[in-house]
């Protein structure tokens, strides 16, 4: 596995090193503080021995996980978390996918050849709940559409959107799985997203990185 770390502006004193992991090459991202030596993992979708690897050889502990969504290219690797680290590892998700989560008709993990489910234990039940991640303020986001309860993560010291499936480069995620809602993403893109700065820098799932900026200007699904 071979990280990235995105080319953002120097602000102290988190990083981010990404990297596309497993068979749907999912984008993980790895948040670190180098100054309390602690880490938050974004959507660990496979590969869980190599994301232990990298926070072994840094030295960092993981304090949380942050799914954006349910699906198993977002969190196929969180079970193996958890054998590792224990039961008590803290997973953030909205509230209202924690059915997506624990039914394997929705979260896809039939797609690996074995159905099973998780959880996750720090719930957002606000559409714009605010918290404390790595020391730094974090803002959820609902972004309902590709999933009832897919959600972004927003740093606004940092101007860093963890966007998922809902935001791509020029496109959004797909509407047509179990739980899907097509006028609901573009609610969320149009209604949420797009009222970030246009510096805002969005990390999706899947692809490269971008900005609000460009996608305001670019994206045909965005309302101009």
């Amino acid at each position: 596995m071979v990280l990235e770390k995105p080319n953002t502006p120097e602000q102290e004193p988190l990083s981010i090193f990404s990297a596309p992991m497993g068979e749907f090459q999912t984008n993980c991202y790895i948040i670190t503080n180098p100054n309390t030596k602690e880490a938050v993992v974004v959507d660990p979708g496979a590969e869980a021995d190599a994301i232990l690897d990298i926070l072994e050889k840094e030295g960092l502990k993981l304090a949380a996980v942050m799914l954006t969504h349910g699906h198993v290219d977002h969190m196929g690797a969180l079970e193996d978390l958890r054998a590792a680290l224990g039961d008590n590892l803290k997973v953030m998700a909205a509230a209202v996918e924690q059915e997506v989560l624990m039914v394997a008709d929705y979260n896809l993990t039939e797609w690996t050849g074995k159905k099973y489910t998780t959880h996750a234990n720090v719930m957002f039940k606000q559409p714009k709940q605010e918290y404390e991640v790595l020391g730094e303020r974090m803002i959820f986001f609902l972004t309902p559409g590709h999933t009832k309860g897919s959600c972004c993560y927003y740093f606004p010291k940092y101007g860093w959107l963890f966007a998922g499936d809902t935001l791509f480069q020029g496109s959004v995620g797909r509407s047509d799985l179990p739980t899907g809602d097509e006028s609901a993403i573009l609610r969320s893109i149009n209604d949420v997203l797009m009222k970030l700065p246009d510096e805002t820098q969005v990390f999706p799932g899947h692809g490269p990185f971008t900005t609000i900026g460009a996608e305001r200007q670019t994206n045909p699904f965005v309302k101009r």
